[in-house]
């Protein structure tokens, strides 16, 4: 399912203003990585890493928005939520805390993905191999130990908690009571990337949200564009406190910087009219539903 033309046109200006955000976002970070070059740390290059990848599926979501594949871009948008958290995760812990989840994430998660890999490429392998397809050798070098670390370590549990730790529910969770810094609201990010998810996973959930848009009645236009509006508010705010905390990483100030903050206000500006006539049209909806609930009672 895709925006419908009218939808596509009425972004234009916000796909223009997002385009630039996102440029200016991610030259505010490059030259801030290249003014940090002769200070590099294992702190800092992860960081760098972890952004670098956040800011390619952040255009990959814009190219997916700008053809109308909004669904889509949510898909995309769910792993922006996940390099944000991680980023937030390490930048926000003391330096023993960091040195510790940095050995853990390079470490100790690669190599339960490794194992996990090397399991599932055993299977793959006996498969091609009934078809001599030369594929089998592909899966045969997912499990070389010279390559790959195939044997498991730790215990069943401990490898558990290390999946839990990084994924983005425990993130939230363990930033949210305060265990390796705080950020404000982060929980909040939890809603949105479980509706994402559920797309992502193709759940009944996902085709609720579609049948919901394709019965939509005269207010179609207005929650397409408002939709839309979110994903680039989204992309922009995760990019711009990403930048924040990646490039601040070893001394975090109060504020955002005058070029995060300036795209920030920029796209919440372009967004805010048509974001206020979407809610301007759901009023009587909730009305309705506030009428019902007290009758109810």
């Amino acid at each position: 399912m895709r925006l419908s033309s009218e939808a596509l046109k009425r972004c234009e200006p916000h796909f223009t203003c997002l385009s630039e955000c996102i440029g200016q976002i991610n030259i505010f970070a490059r030259d801030a990585f290249n003014r940090q070059a002769e200070k590099r740390s294992y702190k800092g290059e992860t960081l760098r890493a972890l952004f670098l990848y956040q800011s390619d599926r952040c255009l990959g979501a814009y190219c997916l928005l700008v053809n109308g594949l909004i669904w889509d871009a949510e898909i995309v948008l769910r792993s922006v939520y996940e390099a944000f958290a991680k980023i937030l995760l390490i930048a926000l812990a003391d330096p023993r805390q960091s040195e510790e989840l940095l050995r853990e994430f390079w470490t100790e998660l690669s190599a339960i993905y490794d194992r996990r890999g090397a399991l599932k490429a055993e299977k793959s392998e006996e498969f091609s191999k009934q078809f001599a397809s030369e594929d089998a050798r592909i899966f045969a070098g997912l499990r070389d130990e010279r390559l790959f670390k195939v044997a498991p370590t730790g215990n069943k549990k401990s490898r558990k908690e290390i999946e839990q730790r990084w994924s983005f529910a425990g993130i939230v969770e363990a930033i949210g009571k305060g265990d390796f810094g705080k950020f404000v609201g982060i929980e909040a990010l939890s809603h949105q990337y479980g509706l994402a998810s559920h797309l992502s996973h193709v759940s009944p959930k996902a085709f609720d949200l579609l049948e919901d848009r394709a019965t939509r009645g005269s207010n179609k236009l207005l929650l397409e564009v408002g939709h839309t509006c979110r994903i680039c508010s989204d992309i922009v705010s995760l990019l711009a406190f990403s930048a924040h905390f990646v490039t601040k990483s070893e001394e975090i100030s109060d504020g955002l910087a005058a070029e995060l903050k300036d795209a920030f206000d920029r796209m919440s500006q372009s967004i805010e009219a048509d974001q206020a006539a979407f809610h301007s049209s759901q009023d009587e909806f909730y009305e309705s539903r506030g009428r019902q609930s007290r009758m109810d009672e």
